[in-house]
């Protein structure tokens, strides 16, 4: 019931092979950043859009290919832009914005392969995506596992293919295209979802509707205390986490000793109420 309502019912989990790449050919990754020193916030858009004009002007024997990944409410794309094509896909709700990006550089991967060109250079607003496939280990992405694997079948066909990252949102007309058409795909691609994936999307679903009956708990005395189900904020010392806890949820030896000696419940001798920790803390006007 879990798996449907959180529309992971049909779902297939992708396979990954940890041992694609031996330890004598662990892919080398790098990539550009001609834009490093400029504070986005504070550095106007044309000098980003001068900026990329005369990178191109350096690598202007290389085929430029744009990339970009897309989620908001209720949809998850990816799009690539290149001078003959443009393609977009959209993916499972329960992508991440991340995992978007990271399959719209595997897919213009694969829309590079049968080309007659060698020299490209593919472009991206994703630094998260680079720093990931510059640091290959055995806990890495799936899809960034895949990209990692094409790039070197690629470069043993003889391709060169240059990674360069560039600031989203500036007017650099390529990133814009791809922006778009990453938002308004609508051709689902197929694909099996990786197991952190799935395990994340489903663990939102499960404290979503936790919350949702949580929410339907308030006659409960600690729905005031804590009415949202998130972590507590935890204390260094776990002496005082402890005490802490006990005050937030009103279980303290005073309040409380009476049960287990058989007396009365202590009471307030200028409101006349049973002694609680709120009653102590805020409301009795006694304690101040």
């Amino acid at each position: 019931m879990l798996l449907h309502d959180s529309d992971l019912n049909n779902v297939s989990v992708q396979l990954s092979d940890f041992f694609t790449f031996p330890p004598w050919e662990i892919p080398q990754f790098s990539f550009l950043n001609p834009f490093s020193g400029f504070d986005k916030s504070s550095t106007a858009p044309v000098t980003f859009q001068q900026l990329f004009h005369h990178h191109r002007y350096r690598y202007s024997s290389f085929v430029p290919v744009f990339t970009d990944g897309s989620k908001s409410d209720g949809h998850v794309g990816c799009g690539v832009v290149s001078p003959s094509d443009t393609l977009n896909y959209r993916l499972h709700n329960c992508c991440s914005v991340f995992t978007a990006e990271l399959v719209a550089i595997f897919c213009a991967l694969r829309e590079i392969s049968p080309s007659n060109e060698r020299n490209f250079i593919l472009y991206t607003d994703s630094m998260s995506a680079l720093e990931t496939l510059s640091h290959y280990d055995n806990r890495i992405h799936s899809v960034a596992l895949e990209i990692l694997s094409v790039l070197q079948f690629l470069r043993n066909k003889g391709f060169n293919i240059i990674f360069c990252w560039v600031p989203s949102h500036v007017g650099i007309s390529g990133n814009e295209t791809a922006d778009v058409i990453a938002r308004f795909a609508s051709d689902f691609l197929p694909r099996a979802l990786s197991y952190c994936v799935i395990k994340k999307s489903l663990v939102s679903h499960l404290l979503s509707v936790w919350q949702q009956k949580w929410n339907l708990l308030t006659h409960n005395k600690l729905y005031s205390v804590k009415p949202s189900i998130g972590l507590w904020p935890a204390l260094l010392m776990r002496e005082l986490d402890v005490k802490l806890t006990r005050l937030c949820i009103g279980h303290t030896r005073f309040t409380h000793r009476h049960l287990f000696l058989g007396q009365r419940t202590p009471r307030c001798p200028t409101c006349q109420v049973d002694f609680t920790v709120n009653h102590i803390l805020i409301e009795c006007p006694s304690f101040k």
